[in-house]
């Protein structure tokens, strides 16, 4: 029989392999001792597939003491000659404790990894074993002890002490993030030792350590926390002597409800997705008949696979692409937008501006790809006014930017160098890389007359686009010069990765990247694009062009470690390097702008074929951010509408979200952090925020939540953001101004643990919920824990109403009691508000200003991952992080 008592010691560095490697450092330091045990087959008490060849152990814990508390009736007693009144099993040989009786734990049950190869038949290590009637008895006891210890532990309600039923669960979805979500059997290595004296082990210490290794599990291996440590140390270096200025959003008027955009009225056309009415009784369900792997996807752009750099053997004749490496254009957009840009964005760098610019122009000439150059560049510079707040743009100025950007500067060392490359021999030829005419009137005449420019007119490259047709005419010219001459001979030399790099080493040309000190293009990392050759300087180029090793490139492609990912571009220039999230209305992905490399977030959501009356979520979620565009804590659109058979938004980039930061620090954020936040969040002396601002242009959110605020990146990493508005509306008329009516009996929207209480009960949500949905977050951020969280329900409808009853009763004003008195006020002024009553953002901004000045904390404060001494546990960034010993009672659930 599979089955023996064994003498075992936990593992925990092995265990924690699983973690991130601060975790495996810690549990290096905690010390654990051996223990008695009775090993079994997961299969014989019912867990696992019984098919499977692979087949793991479970270990339950052998003591003198019979277990207290909840688990007082989860155990039975080894030996015959027992009290009659306990559970007993036979062992044979008996086992015993010095005459004391020994008690075999059903509860909890410990999964086993072993150290090296063990043959759980063996009986090298224990002699004992429990006869077959025995054996079954307990076994069918383990999984009974299991769920009646699940129903004990698992019994909070809605305001009453009913025990949970059978079949209750939980309704919380998967997830693997939180001190609540570790209650699941976790499987720990041990090593299996020689048997001994069991007096020797008495008690057994198991408990206690498996306890310390929750803890270290929970503090060092939240999902996500490796990206958010990351986040957290570059913000560091881009914020040091950085002090950030932000300039005031631009509001009608004091900040009351702007009704006369176009986008509130194009909004308040739309179809609301989620308006809350309950779904028609008659309505069939739909089941679910697609898994993620069966999901449609947008007609994607793919990406080439990476190439090695092309060699370059004796070099006969090089190409230039003119705009880069001879004519300045990055310089004249620079000083063209400086000449826009109103002094309230002095802030904003030449570099801030050049993206912008460029963006905006790629996105133009995406758009309309038959216009001419002088067009595109008029409406870009339009489009990057309104990025940058400037409702209408000054003609003359306009005109005057535009002359900047079409008359650029050569570069310093261009004429010198291009000398020294004709005294040298070779030809040199140019790439005009706009449309002729513009071209001709403002670039041609002043090209130096070391260059040849006469491409044919359908081989001139566009800006922003690959052109493939260029590089069989520039064989073709280059031969027009040297007959015999191959593509290796012909060095092409340009400062753009994607529009020229890529499709030269596609066409078999050797390239040279120009990377300037100042030049943004040239800076984007692209492992598709790879030259034979980097160099800092025009008139670096001609000593470099003698090195052999162009011959023999030591630049090579990188092969791409994730095989599962494979890159693709949307629109042409976003290329999408990673998935940042996933839902049930559209995915989100990480991108970088080929030309800038500026880093971005993409939203898509793939229309439903076979649910025509189905509303997507995006065009919704798109307008709402167009009518709150024009604040700077909102991420500014970059693109949005259909490619691919889908509807995209791309937005900017942002950091850590504040749930990535509350598990960054230990699961914890301290009260000052939080009063920052919150002062932010609320209201602020300087400027309209957060949710002030959104309930000013007539939006309410509906639903407010840790992960939809997220830090900036870089510069603005301790600006905070609010994003996400796929269940917001508008809760005003934009025609007749008047408030939407009230209204109950709805469907609960959100997300359930901070919702207010009336959305529980079905109640219109309004402004008053999102204010006490804000103060919600806050007390989670405060203890990390709410009290409703992990509660068991029959059904989803049965889980919020109890949860609604806790934020209505007992355990939500037993939390306030627990909490600083800043929160009583805050959630009376909340709970106070009538359903069209507008909140006292002031009010609720004084609360924590007044709190922040009672402490001596100031706005200037460095939050708590920035300064890990204000947290008592510290953070999970390197060398600021401490092992917590304290455990709260009833952890070990498992």
């Amino acid at each position: 029989m599979a089955h023996s008592f064994v003498v075992a010691r936990f593992l925990p560095q092995l265990s924690a392999q699983w973690t991130s490697h601060y975790g495996f450092k810690k549990a290096a330091d905690l010390v654990t001792r051996p223990f008695l045990a009775l090993r079994v087959y997961a299969t014989d008490i019912g867990l696992g597939d019984p098919s499977q060849p692979t087949r793991y152990a479970v270990l339950f814990v052998v003591s003198s003491q019979k277990p207290i508390g909840v688990n007082k009736d989860c155990f039975f007693a080894l030996g015959s000659a027992v009290d009659q009144k306990y559970r007993a099993l036979t062992v044979n040989p008996p086992i015993s404790l010095g005459g004391r009786a020994l008690y075999v734990h059903t509860f909890p049950k410990l999964h086993a990894c072993f150290q090296g190869d063990v043959d759980i038949t063996s009986s090298s290590y224990s002699p004992y074993r429990l006869d077959e009637s025995n054996f079954h008895t307990f076994c069918h006891s383990v999984m009974e002890d299991h769920h009646n210890r699940k129903k004990l532990t698992h019994c909070p309600s809605s305001g009453g002490d009913e025990p949970v039923e059978n079949g209750w669960d939980t309704w919380s979805g998967s997830t693997t993030t939180g001190m609540e979500y570790l209650r699941k059997p976790v499987s720990c290595v041990y090593e299996l030792l020689e048997y001994e004296d069991p007096s020797l082990l008495d008690p057994p210490a198991i408990y206690e350590e498996l306890l310390m290794y929750k803890q270290l599990a929970a503090d060092y291996s939240w999902s996500g926390v490796t990206k958010a440590i990351s986040w957290v140390k570059e913000s560091r270096a881009s914020t040091t002597g950085c002090e950030i200025k932000i300039s005031p959003c631009l509001l009608t008027g004091d900040g009351e409800i702007s009704r006369s955009s176009n986008e509130a009225f194009t909004l308040h056309s739309m179809r609301i997705p989620f308006s809350g009415d309950t779904p028609a009784a008659d309505a069939p369900e739909e089941p679910e008949t697609m898994g993620w792997d069966d999901e449609p996807e947008p007609d994607f752009e793919d990406v080439p696979e990476p190439r090695p750099a092309v060699p370059a053997a004796d070099i006969k004749v090089i190409a230039f692409d003119l705009l880069g490496t001879i004519f300045d254009r990055e310089g004249a957009i620079k000083e063209a937008m400086l000449s826009l840009a109103p002094s309230e964005y002095e802030t904003r760098t030449s570099r801030q501006l050049l993206e912008i610019y460029v963006e905006c122009e790629a996105l133009k000439s995406h758009e309309c790809p038959d216009a001419s150059y002088v067009d595109i560049a008029r409406a870009a510079f339009i489009d990057a006014g309104r990025h940058l707040g400037i409702s209408s743009m000054d003609e003359v100025a306009l005109e005057k930017a535009l002359e900047m950007l079409l008359r650029p500067r050569l570069y310093d060392d261009a004429i010198q160098a291009l000398k020294d490359l004709r005294v040298q021999g070779y030809a040199l030829l140019g790439i005009p890389s706009l449309d002729l005419a513009t071209f001709a009137q403002f670039i041609k005449p002043y090209v130096p007359p070391e260059i040849i420019i006469d491409m044919p007119c359908s081989t001139v490259a566009s800006l922003h686009c690959q052109n493939h047709s260029v590089f069989p005419a520039l064989l073709e010219r280059s031969q027009s010069v040297h007959p015999r001459i191959r593509r290796a001979q012909i060095l092409v030399v340009t400062s753009s990765p994607f529009r020229i790099i890529e499709p030269a080493c596609s066409a078999g040309f050797p390239t040279a990247l120009l990377r300037r000190t100042d030049n943004l293009e040239s800076k984007v990392s692209m492992d598709t694009a790879v030259p034979a050759l980097t160099t800092d300087t025009l008139l670096g180029l001609s000593s470099e062009l003698g090195d052999p090793l162009l011959s023999h490139p030591a630049v090579s492609a990188e092969a791409r470690a994730d095989g599962s990912f494979s890159p693709f571009r949307v629109r042409s220039h976003y290329q999408v390097t990673e998935i940042l999230g996933s839902g049930s209305f559209g995915n989100v992905l990480g991108a970088f702008h080929v030309l800038t490399g500026e880093e971005v977030a993409i939203k898509y959501e793939m229309p439903k074929d076979d649910k025509p009356d189905e509303v997507c979520v995006l065009p919704y979620e798109i307008q709402v951010y167009r009518q709150l565009r024009g604040y700077q804590a909102i991420p500014s659109v970059r693109w949005s509408g259909m490619f691919g058979g889908a509807y995209f938004l791309i937005l900017d980039k942002l950091g850590a979200t504040l749930e990535q930061i509350r598990r960054v620090c230990r699961g914890q954020i301290s009260m000052k952090t939080v009063s920052i936040l919150a002062v932010q969040m609320v209201s602020h002396p300087y400027w309209l925020t957060r949710i002030e601002f959104v309930h000013s242009r007539g939006i309410i959110l509906r639903d407010i939540k840790p992960e939809n605020f997220a830090m900036g990146i870089g510069r603005r990493s301790n600006f905070l953001y609010l994003f996400d508005f796929g269940l917001a509306r508008l809760f005003v008329d934009p025609v007749t101004g008047e408030h939407i009516p009230y209204r109950s009996g709805l469907v609960g929207l959100g997300t359930a643990r901070y919702a207010s209480y009336n959305v529980h009960f079905g109640r219109e949500h309004a402004r008053r919920d999102d204010v006490e949905a804000l103060g919600n977050i806050l007390l989670f951020l405060l203890h990390g824990r709410l009290p409703w969280q992990g509660i068991y329900a029959p059904n989803i409808p049965a889980k919020m109403l109890r949860i609604g009853e806790m934020k209505q009763g007992k355990p939500f004003f037993d939390l306030l009691a627990r909490s600083p008195p800043e929160f009583t006020t805050y959630f009376d002024h909340c709970r106070g508000l009538s359903f069209e009553e507008k909140p006292d953002y002031t009010l609720l901004r004084q609360i924590f200003k007044k709190k922040m000045k009672t402490e001596g904390w100031n706005d200037n404060e460095k939050y708590d991952w920035e300064n890990a001494k204000d947290l008592e546990k510290g953070t999970l960034v390197p060398e600021e992080y401490k092992l917590d010993p304290r455990f709260v009672d009833g952890d070990l659930d498992w």
